[in-house]
């Protein structure tokens, strides 16, 4: 080993360079903070109350907001419905883009069979913030 160094905890020498598989970059030079910043500006656009964009972000609600604002299961409903469609628009529009993938899986799913992506578990979305049970 190339000047004999030991990791300092263990006083071992550093374990070799694994190999492993990987994907190819979506978009050359996005980085996981970058996605945040995708995030955050999506939970804007969608109105989502600022108390669960700063739970999702990590951040704490400065001030008084801070001590009195809490996240209800309303404003986890509504934020789920915002995720739900845009998951959907992004399956119609890659369906637009290309019939078929080459990822079956995309395939199989009904909004690329052309039948509405609507549902949030057993609720059917009528409107952000109102659903209507399966039965319905």
């Amino acid at each position: 080993m190339a000047g004999g160094r030991r990791c300092e905890g263990s006083g071992q020498p550093p374990a070799g360079d694994l190999t492993l598989a990987s994907w190819l970059p979506v978009l050359p030079g996005l980085t996981p903070h970058g996605l945040r910043h995708g995030h955050q500006t999506w939970v804007d656009e969608d109105r989502i109350a600022d108390v669960l964009k700063s739970e999702r972000m990590g951040h704490e609600v400065p001030g008084m907001r801070g001590v009195y604002s809490y996240v209800s299961a309303a404003m986890r409903t509504e934020l789920k419905a915002a995720r739900q469609e845009r998951w959907a628009a992004s399956l119609r529009e890659r369906a637009r883009l290309a019939p078929r993938s080459i990822v079956p899986v995309l395939d199989a799913l009904p909004a690329v069979q052309g039948s509405p992506q609507n549902k949030i578990g057993s609720c059917q979305v009528r409107a952000p913030g109102r659903h209507l049970s399966s039965g319905s």
